[in-house]
């Protein structure tokens, strides 16, 4: 999505600074040009970033719904609508297994490495901790 996105953008910069032109002082028009497609290649890369750090997020609050659905599930709270009605099987199956207490810390690691992004932790070890934290929740 944002790869497209990205080689637009630079061809019409390079464009507007004239590039490709052709004929008496086309040469000089790009001179100079190299900071303005430097700060272009900055915004794309945070934005890539940004939207790599959105599409993560959304799956983390997917996950902690989905032991919210369980957790619910193994308290006995039938009034309560389900996030994942689509999943009902799965989740009473971990409800079955998983006492609460173990699907709250489930949650709550979850939750944690939210934060964690959110004050810039890398995804790759912020995902780590969380993945050992569920782990161990689920394995008792």
């Amino acid at each position: 999505m944002t790869a497209g996105r990205n080689e637009t953008e630079t061809e019409e910069l390079k464009t507007a600074l004239g590039a490709g032109g052709t004929g008496k002082g086309t040469a000089a028009t790009t001179r100079g040009t190299a900071g303005a497609l430097k700060e272009l290649e900055k915004r794309q890369k945070s934005r890539q970033t940004r939207a790599s750090r959105d599409a993560l997020d959304r799956a983390l609050i997917d996950l902690a719904t989905y032991f919210r659905d369980a957790l619910l599930v193994s308290s006995g709270a039938s009034s309560v609508t389900a996030n994942h009605p689509d999943m009902s099987e799965k989740v009473a199956a971990m409800a079955e297994h998983v006492p609460p207490d173990r699907l709250l810390r489930c949650i709550e690691a979850v939750l944690e490495c939210r934060e964690a992004l959110a004050i810039n932790v890398k995804p790759k070890f912020a995902v780590d901790a969380m993945v050992a934290t569920v782990g161990q929740a689920l394995r008792g």
